[in-house]
């Protein structure tokens, strides 16, 4: 997801709990709590400055992870004791907690890869059900904002969030229907959900070949394009020697290789088949090969 949405349903989770008691300063410390906790994952976005290798490496990596999400809810907490101790540390770190659970589902809901089992298990997984920015959860969190008037704002929100889950649990169901509509007897398979909901892409792997296909909720599957994957040539173990090809590979839950030959070297693209149609240069990198 993008940091908008993880800040606002951050502060989603605060404001579904009771403030009414609290003074000025508790409720931004609460606030601050739920946001930076909403956020703090992405502290390793950092690593963008290393290169693509060290990006790729980190990204979405143990700070993704459930298992460190604890430690993560006491970093969120650290940051909020350095203007503001008159929260109750127990509500507090249970907000920044939530948050960072809250950021972790977001983000394993949409097609970029999460470690969320890191250290134990180094896979990157995704569910594909939602795009990384989602107008529709934008849309009813400006909802319960404006309900706010008509009804006591932790009410409102939680009904908002309430209405994301559901949301997102649809758009699950949709995304495993229009799977089970793709022809049987391939290897592997990715959904990637679309800007407009109840629309997906499914990338297959079949052989050779990655086939792509588009569907919704009321229509059947059409395949767009079929590109050949040249994963089995001779010189893509050799470009997968250098280091940003190889986290590539690494972070995408199926690679593929396209093999250009030349003169004197072939030049093997690297990629993740889910970016290849739609921005070609996401997720990829292109290796000379020198012919031996």
């Amino acid at each position: 997801m993008d940091n908008l949405t993880h800040g606002l349903l951050g502060y989603a989770l605060y404001a579904a709990t009771d403030t009414r008691d609290l003074s000025r300063k508790e409720r931004a410390g609460y606030a601050a709590a739920a946001v930076i906790g909403a956020e703090i994952p992405d502290i390793e976005s950092f690593t963008t400055f290393f290169g693509d290798e060290a990006y790729l490496t980190w990204h979405r990596g143990f700070t993704h992870s459930f298992l460190f999400s604890p430690a993560m809810a006491l970093l969120a907490l650290g940051i909020v004791a350095l203007f503001n101790r008159s929260v109750r540390w127990k509500k507090a770190y249970l907000l920044a907690l939530g948050g960072v659970i809250v950021h972790i589902l977001s983000d394993l809901s949409n097609s970029w890869g999460t470690g969320i089992w890191e250290p134990l298990d180094h896979g990157r997984y995704s569910l594909g059900i939602l795009p990384i920015v989602d107008a529709v959860i934008l849309l009813i969190l400006l909802f319960a904002w404006l309900a706010r008037r008509f009804a006591s704002r932790a009410r409102a929100f939680r009904w908002g969030l309430a209405a994301i889950a559901c949301y997102t649990a649809l758009q699950g169901i949709l995304a495993s229907a229009a799977v089970e509509r793709i022809p049987d007897g391939y290897d592997r398979i990715a959904t990637s959900a679309q800007f407009v909901p109840t629309q997906f892409q499914i990338i297959v792997k079949r052989g050779d070949r990655f086939e792509y296909w588009r569907t919704t909720a009321l229509s059947r599957p059409v395949k767009e394009k079929t590109i050949v994957d040249d994963r089995h040539h001779p010189a893509v173990p050799r470009a997968l020697e250098d280091p940003d090809a190889k986290a590539i590979a690494r972070f995408a839950p199926f690679y593929g290789a396209a093999v250009t030959e030349k003169a004197d070297a072939y030049r093997v693209t690297i990629y993740d088949p889910r970016f290849r149609l739609v921005r070609p240069s996401l997720l990829s990198k292109t290796v000379a090969v020198p012919k031996q």
